[in-house]
């Protein structure tokens, strides 16, 4: 049987080239005989189109290969080889679907697979790489072509240690495409493609491409949970935290899809925490321009698997970052703005009227504007509550709160898909709106979320301009049990600061608390939780009788003001005390309300389950 003789299509190919396979190559179509040197001869990566799903692992593919015809004419198919009649050794046919290149390409990959062997001459061995690594975009199929003939993963390999970048990059990618394979993942790590591949990305003269590449690959490692605990004994955490700032953005999205997966395992978390993998997540969240949507979204996966962790959870929200559980967008369709009135703010108080009206009626349209009425400006945390408050229930009204999360699948048992990461000023309004919300269950996971979230004071002081203080004192008397416990939560962890517990003190919180104490139904988890607040108020009140300067000097712009107002002593002393300052008469009567014979009764239940909790504990250490 006579072979037919191929045209090269190519006119750019290095004729003056001499190989014991250059006869060969003449007779090999159009892709076959080009230069791999082109730069039009290698696939350009698209990390965010063109994604194919094998095993559940990306494997990018590209539609469109270079125009390798004499004329220049690109037409946008796949065209890999030619498939000539034997009586027509002029005309070819392009290939215009992966199946169809898979069938007329398999012919040749066994001598593309022969020419990565060590003695071919390096030319070869980069054009046959360049070639495989086209042909594996086809999909699974052709890499199972490739993979059939034994010991081929370890040629490839090989030539990642190639001293050309072209050859280099063919290489990693064709790694990449074949480790997207579960069923080749396992070869190519026993073959030694991870140890290469962490060699080659720690190259400091490597390009953006083979980068790319190489971190792609990584990414298929990093699937596979099995496999997760070799990148951190191979001290690759490091490197792939600091290209979460790299100047490519390609590069950035496949890091952070990287960092995505490593978080799923919890034991991951303190070794990228330790490599300042927060601050770097923060900053990607936070950048708003179209190209970073995609690695916003990984951003924000990676930032709320690492808040499961209370003590990773907290230096998120030191970044300015709050955790929102996810209630469906139908809970928000019982929000129900409040009727025209005079505005107030978030906290409820209102806001001030002038004194002087304009003449022309300005004052009413524009609210809040006061000529020359310096003390009537609003401080900066009722001015981003404000703001907050105002996106959340415009939010709320348009119905387009949690919209992109309605009808889509969860990605898995591993994937917390119930909450998301907002900005701080968003992210406080967004919780005081659900717990004003009929959703029993968003009720609790949002005052449950106001718990964890106050950390600081800055996090606490934010919640009570917010107006969460008020709410979350209503719900203390709600039927819901897991609401009230959640409230009590909340209210535990913000009445660490002094200016919630006055704050709690001014809505008149002191006696729903001592009514919810002598409740005989409150649950004693409750009841340990309204004590501290209690508890917490009584000190305040007491340090504010001792201490009064302390507080008048520390405390709110009205308790300073009354106390400039205040009348010196003919003696010299210091001057009286604010007029908002609690008297010892005032004290002892508060002090009478509280401890009764129904209080006491519960303290003392209170009592007695942490003695029997302390005496179990001491069994069961005696025990051990």
């Amino acid at each position: 049987m006579r072979i037919p003789q191929f045209p090269i299509l190519s006119p750019q190919h290095d004729a003056t080239h001499t190989s014991p396979l250059s006869g060969t190559l003449a007779m090999l179509p159009a892709l076959a005989a080009a230069s791999p040197t082109l730069q039009t001869s290698r696939p350009v990566s698209r990390l965010r189109r063109n994604h194919r799903h094998h095993h559940g692992v990306h494997l990018h593919l590209h539609h469109r290969f270079p125009p390798l015809a004499a004329d220049g004419g690109g037409r946008g198919r796949f065209l890999l080889v030619g498939t000539y009649a034997a009586s027509d050794g002029s005309a070819g046919q392009d290939v215009g679907s992966p199946e169809s290149m898979a069938n007329s390409g398999s012919a040749y990959v066994g001598l593309f697979v022969r020419m990565l062997g060590l003695d071919n001459d390096a030319h070869d061995r980069e054009h046959a790489i360049c070639t495989l690594w086209h042909y594996s975009l086809g999909g699974q199929k052709c890499i199972d072509e490739i993979m059939q003939f034994p010991g081929c993963i370890s040629l490839i390999i090989s030539l990642l240690k190639s001293e050309s970048a072209c050859a280099c990059e063919a290489a990693a990618g064709l790694v990449h495409n074949i480790t997207s394979v579960k069923l080749y993942r396992d070869v190519a790590i026993e073959s030694g493609a991870m140890e290469e591949i962490f060699s080659c990305i720690r190259k400091s003269t490597i390009t953006p491409e083979i980068k790319e590449q190489c971190l792609c690959t990584i990414w298929n490692f990093s699937v596979d949970e099995n496999l997760r605990y070799k990148l951190l004994g191979s001290d690759m955490l490091i490197p792939i935290v600091r290209f979460l700032d790299d100047e490519d953005i390609k590069v950035k999205e496949v890091a952070a899809s990287i960092t995505s997966y490593l978080t799923l395992s919890h034991s991951y978390h303190g070794a990228l925490v330790e490599a300042g993998v927060i601050p770097k997540l923060v900053h990607l969240l936070q950048t708003k321009d179209d190209d970073y949507k995609s690695i916003r979204k990984e951003a924000r996966r990676s930032l709320v698997e690492l808040s499961t962790d209370d003590s990773y959870h907290a230096l998120i929200v030191g970044q300015g970052l709050v955790r929102i559980p996810l209630v469906g967008s139908s809970a928000y369709k019982a929000f129900r703005p409040q009727p025209h009135s005079w505005p107030s703010f978030p906290d409820g108080s209102e806001i001030q009227r002038s004194s002087r009206p304009s003449k022309y009626g300005a004052t009413e349209l524009l609210l809040g504007l006061i000529l020359n009425e310096k003390k009537a400006e609003p401080d900066e945390a009722k001015i981003n509550a404000m703001i907050g408050r105002s996106n959340q229930q415009f939010l709320a009204r348009v119905g387009a709160i949690e919209f992109d999360y309605e009808g889509k699948e969860q990605s898995g048992s591993q994937r917390n898909d119930h909450h998301t990461i907002l900005p701080w000023i968003d992210g406080v309004a967004r919780l005081v709106l659900i717990i004003g919300l009929q959703d029993v269950s968003a009720i609790a996971k949002a005052a449950h979320a106001i718990g964890d979230a106050s950390v600081n004071e800055h996090m606490r002081t934010s919640f009570m301009e917010a107006g969460a203080v008020k709410s979350l004192l209503q719900l203390l008397m709600h039927n819901d049990v897991p609401v009230r416990e959640a409230s009590a939560y909340a209210l535990e962890k913000l009445s660490v600061s002094s200016e919630v517990c006055e704050k709690i003190r001014v809505e008149d919180g002191r006696e729903l608390l001592v009514n919810v104490l002598k409740d005989s139904d409150t649950p004693v988890e409750q009841l340990e939780k309204i004590i501290h607040i209690l508890s917490r108020i009584l000190d305040m009140e007491v340090s504010m009788i001792t201490a009064p300067d302390y507080y008048a000097s520390t405390g709110s712009e009205d308790i300073a003001d009354d106390e400039k107002c205040s009348q010196g002593n003919v003696d010299g002393e210091l001057n009286g005390t604010s007029q908002n300052l609690l008297k010892q008469d005032e004290l002892d009567s508060c002090s009478d309300s509280i401890f009764d014979l129904d209080v006491i009764s519960r303290l003392i239940k209170v009592l007695k389950n942490h003695l029997q909790a302390c005496k179990k504990n001491v069994l069961l250490s005696w025990s051990i």
